[in-house]
């Protein structure tokens, strides 16, 4: 009798300790998926380790360790933690999506185009592992495949903003400019609202001839971040082939501020003040650069060359 009451007692403590493990990693999963939804990485780190401590091969907290540790540029570490995921269950698209991202961010795109393909042929009616498959073409100059794969994402999600900027940046690169625009249109009204976005879209209109609308995106791009140097040196560009020389002056010294060794910015400087006939001030530039590197100094002239010329050949002129 003593023996049969002492062995419920272990069976019951057996059970206990068990049911408090599984309560214990359920919380650990749990809070650790917060943390990442609040991108706390490091928080997330020490929840889906303590998980793991309880149970080695636990899928959810290899697969967010991974996902942890790659937003935290920790990349060997990811690869690790997802390759143990993948090695548990290769069929789920969404370690695929992160295996994809994990690749794509080192820069080895034939990689990620294979685990961004298997997360869309896994489901194929994700906005997110559409766009990433689509943005990984688009990367390497595969437009024929990114623009098919872009428009059915945006076929899902129509309003999502960084799908319509993928979609602009396809038509861009493809030389069709009008689609470009309207795309980059779009995505800045569905919310889009980077200095990037702004850059491209005042970029695509320059070259469409739409000066004032090309300014007034470099400088909505440079609401969102006044040190963009894309924004700052397009707005000099623009400013210097329309003899606007002070305020070309003023666009170069931000980017010099900025950086003090842009030769972009000391040459648009020295190009808008060998225009506005300010020879002294050109020529202390142009001695700066000289001294740095003849091509640069080179560079400046031929610059300074061809604006000459096409003010020669306005008809304002």
């Amino acid at each position: 009798m003593v023996v049969f009451i002492l062995s419920l007692v272990i069976l019951s403590v057996t059970f206990s300790t068990s049911a408090l493990a599984e309560d214990s990693l359920q919380i650990y999963l749990q809070r650790g998926g917060r943390w990442i939804l609040n991108d706390d990485y490091v928080k997330a780190l020490e929840d889906f380790q303590s998980a793991l401590r309880l149970d080695p091969d636990n899928f959810e907290a290899l697969k967010n360790l991974g996902v942890a540790h790659s937003a935290l540029g920790h990349q060997e570490q990811a690869r690790g933690y997802l390759d143990r995921a993948y090695q548990i269950d290769p069929l789920n698209p969404g370690l695929s999506n992160n295996l994809g991202a994990l690749f794509s961010n080192e820069g080895n795109s034939a990689e990620a185009i294979k685990y961004f393909e298997a997360a869309v042929s896994l489901d194929s009616n994700n906005a997110v592992y559409l766009t990433n498959l689509g943005r990984e073409y688009s990367k390497i100059g595969r437009i024929s495949l990114a623009l098919p794969v872009l428009h059915r994402a945006r076929e899902l999600e129509p309003d999502k903003a960084v799908i319509l900027f993928s979609l602009g940046n396809c038509y861009a690169a493809s030389n069709s400019l009008d689609s470009a625009e309207v795309y980059f249109e779009r995505s800045v009204a569905a919310g889009g609202r980077t200095a990037q976005l702004f850059y491209f879209l005042g970029t695509v209109k320059r070259h469409l001839g739409k000066m004032d609308e090309a300014e007034q995106s470099f400088m909505q791009g440079l609401t969102y971040n006044t040190r963009h140097q894309d924004c700052l040196q397009s707005l000099g560009m623009l400013y210097i082939s329309q003899q606007r020389y002070a305020e070309t002056v003023e666009q170069a010294r931000r980017i010099i501020d900025i950086d003090s060794a842009s030769y972009a910015g000391w040459i648009l400087l020295g190009a808008a003040y060998a225009l506005n006939g300010m020879t002294a001030q050109a020529d202390s530039i142009l001695q700066r650069l000289f001294a740095v590197d003849s091509t640069i100094g080179f560079k400046m002239l031929d610059f300074i060359g061809n604006e000459q010329k096409k003010r020669q050949a306005s008809p304002q002129e």
